[in-house]
C-alpha cells in the first residue's frame, strides 16, 4: 500500500452555489467509494484541492476531476508519499474563502488539522492569500 497526498490547483470562473454544491456532492460520493479523504477551497476564481489516499485510487479520482468541465488549467503543486493522512474524516471538506484575506488565513489555519504537513499547510495558506 502507498499512502499519498496530493494537491492540485485549477481555474473555475463563475461557479454558483448549485455548481458547487454538485462538485462537493460528487467528491464525497467518489472519494467514500475509493477511500480518498481531503479538503477543497474554492476563492471565486480557482480550486485548491488535497487529496488524500492510496496510488491508484487517487489516480482515478484524478482521472475523473481532469474529464470535470466545470474547471481547467489543472496543475499540480504537490505528490508525495505520506505515512498517515492529515484528514482522515473528511471525505471532502469544503473550505470557503470570503473574508479579506489576513482573516481567512488566520481562520483557515485554525480549521486545517494540526498533523498537516507544514510544507503543505504554507501551500494551502498561500493559496488563501490569492484574490
Amino acid at each position: 500500500m502507498s499512502l499519498r497526498q496530493y494537491i492540485y490547483i485549477s481555474t473555475a470562473l463563475e461557479l454558483q452555489e448549485d455548481d458547487i454544491r454538485s462538485i462537493l456532492e460528487s467528491c464525497m460520493r467518489h472519494n467514500k467509494e475509493k477511500g480518498v479523504t481531503g479538503l477543497l477551497l474554492y476563492n471565486g476564481r480557482n480550486f485548491l484541492q488535497l487529496l488524500e489516499g492510496e496510488e491508484a485510487d487517487l489516480k482515478w479520482v484524478l482521472d475523473r476531476i481532469k474529464l470535470d468541465a466545470r474547471h481547467s488549467g489543472i496543475s499540480t503543486l504537490e505528490d508525495e508519499p505520506c505515512e498517515q493522512r492529515a484528514c482522515p474524516d473528511w471525505l471532502m471538506r469544503h473550505i470557503r474563502l470570503l473574508d479579506d484575506v489576513e482573516d481567512r488565513r488566520k481562520r483557515l489555519d485554525e480549521q486545517l488539522p494540526e498533523v498537516l504537513n507544514p510544507r503543505l499547510r504554507r501551500i494551502i495558506l498561500n493559496f488563501a492569500s490569492l484574490n
